[in-house]
């Protein structure tokens, strides 16, 4: 074995831990012709879920791929006699992965392809969103990244790590009040708030040259910037002419026209995956509700949520427009539920004794990264698979992550 891959084990050692302690899932055994897999689950869950093995893939792996698959919930790690699927991950040469798959019983070849990255991580990462695709017909999103809030260092900075939170590295440091970090539509930087110079102001951090820019600065309270998925427009949240109001602005750096013009607060810009909608969150009646807003004449006209007179941060579906996940306030704590423009009607996504709110749609349409807020005031990013009913939302990291929020997700492939 290689210094590379010696390393390489070292460093997801941690990752077996973690499925078996905060994750719940049974440990990993060895299995029939030296597979590793995982212990059963029961429920009607797994009667739900395609089983798959991992074949003849060597153990160093099996944790990096182990955590996508159990994160996912379409699929589940099972033994090679009751799989319906085998995956065979392999070294292609440098940091490429080759993954071979199987399927029936017995097992007759179903598709080989190589997946390569710079890293051993991006390459395995990638195969998982092709494993996920070949066998689903449907997108992966594990080689995505989240944006998120941690107070590990004692004050709440952004942090960006992969989207199953395996690793994470910090993006400012200024010891101040930050908060909102949006991706912009390439995924090259980062809008957030800060009030590093005393006020609200927002910014835009530039990953590569680590440069900051000031994309808002003016008088009052510069609280949100959020850019249109398919353009340069960029949303923004500004109570310059007193309370806060959507603005808009053809490029983040040019000056804003203001958009909704009320008495009311506006909050949480959140664009359709087509970049022409928009939705916010208003107390226009009083109480927050989600509201679309005409982009032409700032009209707004309220979403029948009907489930609580606290509804905030809406979170367009990327794959399904008709969807809109966002915040309520029901039974005494917050939960995320679910909007359907078809049906008129809303549904809830998560339950429990913690509180969930500040929702993020993967890429996939299916998944949502979310805040877990424990009755104690810890918070931590979950993700909760929507297709199933039966699905429990699933924590991504442990307390070394520190107190973490508002997670933003990004997938450019």
């Amino acid at each position: 074995m290689s210094v590379d891959m010696e390393l390489f084990k070292v460093r997801y050692l941690w990752i077996a831990f973690f499925l078996g302690t905060v994750c719940g899932v049974l440990p990993l055994v060895k299995g029939a012709d030296n597979a590793i897999v995982l212990g059963p689950i029961e429920g009607e869950l797994a009667k739900k879920q395609i089983p798959i093995d991992l074949g003849r893939t060597p153990k160093v792996l099996v944790p990096l791929i182990s955590k996508p698959i159990f994160v996912h919930g379409g699929l589940r790690l099972s033994s090679d006699k009751e799989s319906r699927f085998s995956a065979t991950f392999s070294s292609a040469g440098g940091n490429d992965i080759q993954v071979a798959i199987t399927r029936g019983n017995p097992k007759e070849p179903f598709a080989t392809f190589v997946s390569k990255a710079s890293t051993i991580e991006g390459a395995v990462s990638l195969a998982c969103d092709r494993l996920v695709s070949e066998i689903l017909g449907i997108p992966g999103f594990f080689s995505g990244r989240l944006a998120f809030l941690s107070d590990l260092s004692g004050a709440k900075e952004i942090f960006v790590s992969d989207s199953m939170m395996t690793y994470s590295k910090p993006q400012t440091d200024f010891g101040k009040m930050t908060f909102n970090p949006s991706w912009n539509n390439d995924g090259t930087g980062l809008f957030f708030t800060s009030n590093r110079k005393v006020f609200n102001n927002i910014y835009h951090l530039d990953l590569a040259s680590r440069r900051v820019a000031t994309v808002a600065n003016y008088k009052g309270s510069n609280l949100r910037a959020v850019q249109n998925p398919r353009t340069a427009q960029t949303a923004l949240i500004l109570s310059t002419s007193g309370n806060p109001e959507l603005w808009m602005a053809n490029t983040p750096y040019e000056r804003p026209r203001r958009i909704t013009n009320n008495r009311s607060n506006e909050s949480g810009p959140c664009w359709s995956p087509d970049g022409r909608r928009m939705i916010v969150t208003s107390d226009t009646r009083g109480k927050p509700q989600l509201y679309e807003v005409s982009l032409s004449t700032g009209v707004l006209s309220r979403i029948p949520t009907n489930v609580s007179s606290h509804c905030v941060e809406a979170a367009w579906n990327p794959v399904d427009p008709s969807r809109v996940a966002f915040t309520a306030a029901v039974g005494g704590g917050f939960q995320i539920f679910e909007y359907s423009f078809t049906n008129r009607a809303s549904r809830m996504i998560t339950r429990g004794n913690d509180h969930a709110m500040q929702p993020c749609w993967a890429n996939d349409g299916r998944h949502i990264f979310f805040t877990s807020r424990s009755t104690g005031g810890a918070t931590e990013i979950k993700v909760i698979d929507t297709e199933f009913e039966e699905a429990k939302p699933i924590p991504l990291h442990d307390r070394k992550f520190g107190n973490c929020s508002q997670p933003s997700f990004l997938y450019t492939r």
